[in-house]
């Protein structure tokens, strides 16, 4: 599914498209520097506050800081912007808000990888848990959030258990949708795990922060954090209508990097939150209309210009993580050489994963003679696992390839290890050809 989204977003958009968030206003500042609102819109950038680092160690800072938003507190502020008299509005309109999918499960929706969709976001809408073992037998293990330790109530019933008993760590997010139990037990010897949970409320929880860095940057604001959405029932009522308000005073911007860096990203390491941005924003660009009904359509136009037949997919989302997608491997093959002879091909290869090199295939083929002349996507559910991409042949040739595997009861490595066999055997097959 990535390879689709991130395709038709290059076809689409470019490879030098950006995403642009900015700061807006219904009016210049006053002479005394007072203006009545101020909004942060967000247009789709899945890397804005991008992925911060872990901490070296446990001792972190509680006031974490998102960069791009300390820079247009201090472009609102060299503008003169002394006093919000009014609310600081986190705009997420972008987008209709159609946080999940149908044919995700609820238990993704703990998780980084089923992290909600919204016009903006922070840190991939995912905070990381760091889990250690405690000091001795019967101590609640270590249990921490960064950047943000605070985002959640955190209710630690993590058990330190015996050396090299079995763990089993539970994390949920069912009663409060602000508080996240952590239970279950940790051998003594464990080690150190560290896991990515989902963003309950990614556009208010920017707001506050952007709120924050203006207050530290001079510029006071005296009303509330509002967060603006648009409903699908809002949507539809609103059909065939602009979605921008009248023309606003921008007083502040963030660009992103382009496409092509973002489309890397988003393959290298198959970041589902990246192809679900990515799809929200074809439907707006193309479309003017931010739901995810209408990106599946311009998924389902692009498929058609690679050639594929009505009957050969099924889109339900842009990353794969639901059930209810179905491609054939014949179809991937039309993508592949459609794109492999179109414009777009250099940053299209060049976001895949390399055999031994990089991104999801940087322990696999590893000193093998594939390594190093495999550009592929993987896909990996449970019981399900595809390796599909090129292949670069000794004869200087390039070979289309896809392999699935559906349904399987393979562990994830056994199942890994069956596709590289198959893809190696192809590989050598075709190297031997005349």
């Amino acid at each position: 599914m990535k390879l689709f989204s991130t395709a038709a977003a290059l076809a689409k958009l470019g490879p030098d498209f950006v995403f642009r968030t900015t700061v807006e206003s219904d009016s210049a500042p006053d002479t005394q520097g007072r203006i009545q609102n101020l909004s942060l819109v967000g247009r789709g950038d899945p890397t804005f506050c991008g992925d911060v680092p872990p901490p070296a160690d446990s001792g972190q800072s509680k006031s974490y800081q998102c960069i791009a938003l300390e820079d247009m507190a201090a472009q609102v502020r060299a503008r003169g912007v002394i006093e919000v008299s009014g609310p600081l509005v986190a705009d997420d309109t972008y987008f209709d808000f159609e946080p999940y999918v149908h044919g995700w499960a609820a238990e993704d929706l703990v998780w980084g990888y089923g992290a909600t969709v919204s016009a903006l976001a922070f840190n991939s809408n995912a905070l990381r848990l760091r889990i250690k073992p405690g000091l001795k037998l019967g101590d609640l293990a270590q249990v921490e959030l960064y950047p943000l330790a605070n985002y959640y109530q955190l209710e630690n019933n993590l058990v330190t258990a015996a050396t090299r008993s079995e763990g089993r760590v539970f994390v949920e997010r069912l009663r409060d949708p602000m508080r996240l139990d952590v239970w279950g037990q940790i051998p003594l010897n464990g080690g150190e795990t560290d896991e990515r949970v989902a963003i309950a409320r990614p556009a208010e929880l920017i707001g506050q922060l952007f709120r924050q860095a203006l207050q530290d940057s001079g510029t006071m604001v005296k009303g509330d954090v509002q967060v603006r959405q648009v409903s699908r029932l809002e949507a539809a009522s609103a059909a065939g209508a602009p979605r921008e308000a009248s023309p606003r005073v921008v007083l502040a911007e963030h660009d992103s990097q382009p496409l092509r860096e973002i489309v890397k990203l988003t393959n290298k390491d198959s970041r589902n939150f990246h192809a679900e941005m990515l799809l929200r924003t074809l439907a707006r660009q193309m479309k003017q209309r931010g739901g995810l009904d209408d990106a599946l359509g311009v998924l389902d136009e692009f498929a058609q210009q690679v050639a594929a037949q009505p009957d050969e997919t099924v889109f339900a989302d842009g990353s794969g993580l639901s059930r209810d997608d179905l491609v054939t491997p014949e179809t991937t093959l039309k993508l592949l050489v459609h794109m492999a002879s179109g414009p777009f091909s250099d940053p299209f290869v060049d976001s895949l994963p390399v055999a031994g090199v990089d991104g999801t295939l940087a322990e696999r083929f590893k000193g093998t003679r594939l390594q190093g002349r495999i550009h592929a996507k993987t896909g990996t559910l449970e019981g399900v696992n595809a390796l599909s991409g090129y292949m670069d042949l000794p004869s200087g040739k390039r070979l289309a390839f896809s392999i699935m595997g559906n349904s399987h009861p393979l562990k994830e490595t056994r199942a890994e290890a069956a596709l590289d066999q198959i893809a190696t055997a192809v590989y050598d097959w075709f190297s031997h050809r005349r």
